[in-house]
């Protein structure tokens, strides 16, 4: 081998030497960016690392099948009328219907009475009296039960009541009063077709005047 073979190879192999450490120091020295601090989700900007932001596709927005539909409202409970204690007053009231008691004669304590000889002087005790109320309890119940129904709040009072009671034993009339909260609320004609409608034991003697009354709690 010549001498110039031999050093025309050393200088090549300098050269492609040379070559590759300087694509070897490129490769090596070029810097990653943000020093390769950025992570998952993460890109870099400016040498910061910063956050990165996906943008979303566009939802669809959900067909409303009830779209177009006529929503029904809940009706309120209507207000209450001033109250008379007859069945045309307790119109516009909810619950049971109020009671008509148009054809109920009223009570007239002071009304003349005409006694011949024949007639007894008997009347029924006290105790036939509260007997027979008795038997009306569950019927004013219902009164209550049924005004109750037809007011948000009912409310306490005392219902008192008078009436007549002739020597066959039947009703000749009735007034009943109570407060206005149980008025408005229909217990008073209720009270007057209970009491009226009830059959009292006969007894010889004249119309009898009997009073009496009850609470509501």
């Amino acid at each position: 081998m010549s001498g110039s073979h031999v050093f025309g190879g050393l200088v090549l192999g300098v050269l492609l030497g040379a070559g590759a450490l300087y694509v070897a120091e490129q490769t090596v020295l070029a810097p990653e960016p943000c020093a390769g601090a950025c992570g998952t989700g993460t890109i870099c900007e400016g040498e910061r690392c910063v956050v990165e932001v996906v943008e979303a596709p566009e939802l669809e927005a959900p067909v409303d099948e009830a779209a177009g539909k006529k929503k029904r409202g809940r009706r309120g409970k209507r207000g209450r009328g001033k109250s008379s204690g007859s069945a045309d007053a307790g119109e516009g009231l909810a619950g049971p219907p109020i009671d008509n008691d148009a054809g109920i004669p009223r009570f007239d304590a002071n009304a003349d009475q005409t006694i011949s000889m024949s007639d007894g002087s008997g009347r029924l005790s006290d105790a036939q009296i509260d007997r027979e109320l008795a038997k009306l309890d569950s019927s004013f119940q219902r009164c209550v039960l049924d005004a109750n129904a037809r007011v948000a709040e009912l409310g306490k009072g005392q219902v008192r009541f008078k009436f007549g009671v002739d020597g066959k034993g039947k009703v000749t009339g009735v007034n009943v009063n109570a407060p206005s909260n149980l008025s408005e609320a229909g217990i008073v004609p209720c009270v007057r077709k209970a009491v009226y409608g009830h059959k009292f034991p006969a007894f010889d003697g004249p119309v009898m005047k009997v009073s009496s009354s009850f609470s509501v709690d």
